[in-house]
């Protein structure tokens, strides 16, 4: 152990100490300023021209923000081409009322997708899902969604891909008042600001959003939303120490609360309490440049997470049901960019502890995490870049992870680009699927307990007292987790044929081996089921997705996209191939052989996607104007035969279109005035999209004064 440690400690110190070497070589660089909306840092860690990244890239700034009228970070993410925000009761044990807004890329699975906050890790997944609805967008400047696996800077969550929500940088001193209401009593307040001087920089931001909650289905006692209120602060402080020197200290608090009304075993409502979430960062970040060739970044990142459900009976006052989730994260890492002639050199390396403490579990977890990594961005010729990454992840809690990548950018001539990029990625099991424990005695008495926990001999014991009816085969198979892995492609190719236009294909591919997937292991007495998890499922991902950006006529902007998706259970559809797999066309109805035209891939996928997404600015006379169309294919939602996907028409939702519009009016340089209605074709579907509600509209006003500096 104290080996094990050392060697921890030694790695540390090498990767901190490689950030640090010097090189004598001018560089040279595509680097601006990193406000520009053309500028992306997530791709490479580094600022770089969006027209020279080599990966899957989409950047939504601040004026597409504005113009959508969105007020919560998965309300824009889902108007954009090939991502779809899941939906479903993520926080609740017991029932609805408790969205999980996670976000899914190439067809990946929420849990696959890593989502940052100014360049770090957000916590507080629940199910494995980051709820997308905590996070406001008044203070986002642009959001920089990176697709594919980027393990190889990220590590652990970005299998799918990364999104960067970058919030709004300090510049000029002005103040920023807002107030929005809609369908629904939905209200919205904030007040913004920033203040500058030589040395010190001061941005903040304060947000009230609040819902009296909506009904999609009256046939169910519960509402489908109930209502709910919470807050969002968020403080950034720079000092410059001088021109090569400087700290920014960015802090973020967000409060939510949420009424919860349950019907147990009956028509009424009989249960009733509440959830609260509290969500704090810290993030102090110490930049400095050693010269015109090498710059430093510190970071240091505290964060917590608290999720907290109460439920009371209402007829007997007495508690029906408690549920409480924390979780910390502290982490250090170090990054130095050092420009080596053509070469620009990407190295750094970190430590993070992580713990939870929750009622599901035994007792409070620990995790340690170690990792380095290095990239190396070589500019062949001007217009032909290589780069190669690789990065070491030791996590406590399973074997250590090396995570490739290779890309490719290519600019033929002033019109044609091509971007290739091939990479592996890896998702680390959660403490979930390592250290539930968990008997919901709410339900039917199930069980699941994460495969650290799990134990044949204590199934055999309590077989033996009579509580375990059955040990089923698969409880013998349980063994230690190995991460998630994947392996992704990447083949872009762009098209601009004149200033202000751009046409792109992507093709992808990703292919997923070591699965995570719960299980039945054992049979209690009284009919439930005992759960755990094991590595058993291999799967892929595939598709082609294609946009268009247009402007034209002065003032308007059309942008379009379309993404075409296959998934597959690789097990199941060899099944499937080799004639092995029966189902039923209806409920009733005689089973017969599938064949490979009724295999319709993994669950909550749709074959096809596509938006359209219409800008008008007429800037002469401060009118601004949208109308946006959102377009899903059919998707399996659940399996009812019994052969392990959605192959008949009552295992699957229907596709929908949601078609939002904004009209927006700035008075003077003051004043705006917002009008929007979402929806406007009214497309709901109670049971699986609860967070799209029926056609609602909203108004909002913003007032900005800006102050003279003396």
């Amino acid at each position: 152990m104290m080996q094990r440690t050392r060697e921890r400690y030694v790695f540390f110190l090498l990767a901190c100490l490689v950030s640090h070497i010097s090189f004598a070589q001018k560089p040279k660089s595509d680097t601006l300023d990193g406000r520009s909306d053309d500028v992306v840092i997530t791709a490479t860690r580094t600022e770089r021209k969006l027209s020279n990244i080599a990966v899957p890239a989409i950047v939504v700034g601040q004026k597409q923000i504005l113009q959508s009228g969105s007020l919560r970070l998965n309300d824009i993410l889902q108007e954009q081409t090939g991502l779809f925000v899941t939906s479903g009761t993520g926080s609740g044990a017991v029932g609805g009322g408790v969205f999980g807004n996670g976000i899914q890329l190439q067809g990946l699975s929420a849990d696959y997708t890593m989502i940052l906050l100014d360049g770090e890790p957000l916590i507080g997944r629940q199910g494995g899902v980051m709820d997308l609805s905590r996070f406001a967008v008044g203070n986002i400047r642009k959001i920089e969604i990176i697709k594919g696996p980027a393990s190889s800077l990220y590590g652990s969550e970005a299998m799918g891909g990364v999104i960067n929500i970058i919030t709004e940088p300090i510049s000029g001193t002005q103040t920023q008042i807002g107030a929005r209401y809609g369908s629904f009593a939905t209200q919205d307040y904030h007040v913004s600001g920033s203040s500058a001087n030589e040395k010190n920089q001061l941005y903040y931001f304060f947000n009230r959003n609040s819902s009296a909650g909506y009904e999609l289905d009256p046939n169910t006692p519960e509402r489908t939303l109930d209502p709910f209120f919470n807050y969002t602060a968020q403080l950034k402080y720079t000092h410059k120490f001088n021109r090569n020197t400087k700290l920014t200290w960015n802090n973020r608090y967000f409060y939510g609360k949420q009424e919860s009304f349950y019907a147990i075993n009956s028509r009424e409502i009989n249960v009733g309490g509440h959830g609260t979430t509290n969500d704090f960062t810290i993030n102090p970040v110490l930049h400095h440049q050693f010269s015109d060739r090498i710059k430093n970044r510190l970071s240091l990142v505290a964060s917590g997470f608290h999720f907290v459900q109460d439920l009371d009976s209402l007829n007997s006052k007495a508690n029906y049901y408690y549920d409480s989730f924390r979780q910390n994260f502290w982490r250090a890492e170090n990054q130095t960019d050092i420009q080596l002639g053509n070469h620009m050199l990407t190295v750094g390396g970190g430590y993070t502890l992580q713990s939870v403490l929750t009622t599901r579990y035994r007792e409070q977890k620990f995790q340690h995490i170690w990792h380095a990594f290095v990239q190396d961005e070589w500019k062949v010729k001007d217009n032909l870049s290589l780069i190669a990454g690789l990065r070491y992840d030791n996590n406590t809690d399973f074997a250590s992870r090396l995570s490739p990548k290779f890309a490719l950018h290519w600019q033929l001539n002033d019109q044609w680009t091509i971007n290739s990029s091939i990479g592996a990625g890896f998702k680390a099991p959660d403490f979930r699927q390592l250290y539930l424990s968990f008997v919901n005695n709410a339900a039917d008495g199930y069980s699941i307990f994460g495969a650290s926990e799990f134990s044949v001999a204590e199934l055999q014991r309590q077989q033996s007292i009579g509580l375990i009816a059955q040990i089923l085969p698969a409880a013998f198979a349980i063994q230690e987790l190995q991460p998630e892995i994947s392996q992704g492609f990447n083949f872009a190719v762009q098209f601009r044929p004149k200033p202000g236009w751009k046409a792109e294909v992507n093709v992808f591919r990703n292919d997923i081996n070591n699965l995570i997937n719960f299980i039945p292991v054992a049979t209690n007495n009284n009919g439930s089921s005992v759960f755990s998890y094991i590595n058993v499922n291999r799967a892929f991902t595939q598709g082609i997705e294609g946009s268009l950006d247009i402007k034209f006529a002065k003032y308007w902007n059309l942008s379009a996209g379309y993404q075409f998706l296959q998934t597959a259970d690789k097990q199941i559809l060899g099944a499937v191939k080799a004639g092995e797999v029966f189902g039923r066309d209806r409920e009733g109805a005689p089973a017969r052989l599938m064949r490979r035209s009724d295999y319709s891939g993994l669950l909550n996928r749709s074959a096809h996607m596509a938006n359209a997404r219409l800008f008008w600015d007429h800037t002469p006379s401060g009118w601004m104007a949208s109308l946006r169309a959102i377009y899903r294919s059919r998707w399996g939602v659940i399996d009812r035969d019994g052969n392990g996907f959605a192959n008949r028409p009552d295992e699957f939702a229907e596709g929908m279109i949601h078609v939002n519009l904004t009209l927006t009016k700035r008075v003077k340089e003051n004043w705006m005035i917002q009008f929007g209605i979402n929806n406007l074709l009214n497309q709901t579907n109670a049971m699986f999209m609860p967070n799209m509600p029926g056609t609602n509209w909203f108004t909002t006003v913003t007032y900005t004064f800006k102050h003279k500096n003396k």
